[in-house]
């Protein structure tokens, strides 16, 4: 009798651990499922041909700022650029003059080379009317394994969050360097050092264009001034729904995705773990992962390939 309610008790005990992995396996297919469909919608647009600027109509002043010992003003002295170096950000914002300059343009101390018409293209969406842009990092040296791989990461930020966005009609992400601002709405809202001005610009449903053809240069990767936090992001999640600011509630969902190793990491193992427990339920995940691949390289690789 104990052999038998033994018997019984691991039959129990079977059941509802299937239970428990099916129901587990169901809800993380639908989520990452959901995921994939949106980031593969975001990898499509951003293939889209960018509808360029018509031309300004005057002339605009603009103040490029880079940190005390940059070789840009030296490399760049017989262009029209007008270079201030600075080692106080903050201080150097507020000095300037509202009445000579119109835009300002914060670039990484890590800044090397600009691309040919700079200025002109930032002047045409500036005239256009848009107050805030961010440009294109590209980084030069992506030797080694670990750089290869961040080089990879950064252009998949700027294809889905950058590039995406502004093709379904979001804002872009602001990388928190290589960015134009109108300089009077840059000297009202940079409070401090680590003021983070995407999120201002979102709360203020301020339109953040992306400007792929504009690129900066840069001997390595710069590094990111925010930090990610996920419990007062989500602060800003109710208020922006309650008033409709869908611009601001795109962003921060985009902030809450996993990164590209993390997410394909988590797949991997998830599937390799099913395949083992039940190979017949594991084929939906092998085509999830082979969406994952389809999505994320070709905005990874060939947009990398395209600037080596």
């Amino acid at each position: 009798v104990s052999r038998g309610l033994g018997d019984v008790y691991k039959r129990q005990l079977h059941y509802r651990m299937d239970y428990f992995i099916y129901i587990a396996d169901d809800f993380f297919f639908l989520c990452i499922g959901l995921l994939l469909l949106y980031l593969f919608i975001l990898a499509v647009a951003s293939h889209f041909k960018h509808s360029n600027y018509p031309k300004a109509r005057k002339q605009y002043q603009c103040a490029i700022l880079v940190q005390d010992g940059s070789l840009l003003p030296f490399m760049y002295q017989q262009e029209a650029y007008e270079f201030i170096t600075y080692k106080d950000l903050l201080e150097a914002i507020n000095s300037l003059d509202k009445e000579r300059y119109e835009l300002v343009i914060l670039l990484s101390d890590k800044a090397s080379a600009l691309s040919p018409h700079f200025l002109e293209k930032i002047y045409n969406a500036y005239d256009a009317g848009i107050q805030a842009m961010q440009l294109h990092t590209i980084i030069n040296n992506h030797k080694g394994v670990r750089k290869r791989f961040h080089t990879l990461s950064e252009e998949i930020n700027n294809s889905l969050f950058r590039s995406g966005n502004t093709q379904i009609g979001f804002s872009s992400s602001l990388f928190g360097t290589n960015m134009a601002f109108d300089l009077e709405w840059l000297q009202k809202n940079q409070r401090t050092a680590k003021t983070n001005l995407e999120r201002k610009l979102f709360k203020q449903n301020i339109y953040i264009e992306y400007l792929p053809d504009v690129i900066v240069h840069c001997d390595s990767a710069p590094v990111y001034p925010y930090r990610r936090r996920i419990r007062k992001t989500l602060s800003y999640l109710l208020p922006s729904l309650l008033e409709g600011n869908w611009n601001f509630c795109n962003r921060i969902a985009q902030q809450l995705i996993p990164s590209p190793m993390k997410l394909c990491t988590f797949v991997s193992i998830w599937t390799l773990l099913i395949t083992g427990y039940h190979w017949t339920s594991s084929l939906k995940w092998w085509i999830l992962l082979l969406g994952l691949a389809i999505t994320y390289s070709p905005v990874s690789y060939t947009h990398l390939r395209a600037h080596e």
